[in-house]
């Protein structure tokens, strides 16, 4: 949508693309991994706090690789100068 409305308007299509992404960063689930790192820190190792803080550390890196894949992918696809094969 965002390559469609960037020619429709003759607006760079990251102008478009990005702004609606930042929303989406994973922001809470980082949060709550560091607050585990801290627990773990304070309170001592536990299974039930490792396995808790590596989910939310796992959900914010694939968050954030998914929203990279998805702003990159779109550029490579359709602003190519040259054909893929």
């Amino acid at each position: 949508m965002g390559v469609y409305f960037s020619k429709k308007y003759t607006l760079p299509p990251k102008a478009l693309i990005s702004p609606s992404v930042i929303c989406m960063m994973p922001g809470i689930a980082a949060y709550k991994a560091m607050v585990s790192m801290v627990q773990i820190g304070y309170f001592g190792f536990s299974d039930e706090l490792f396995s808790q803080m590596m989910v939310y550390l796992f959900e914010a890196l694939f968050v954030t690789s998914g929203l990279v894949l998805g702003l990159s992918i779109p550029g490579l696809l359709f602003y190519r100068r040259r054909p893929i094969v």
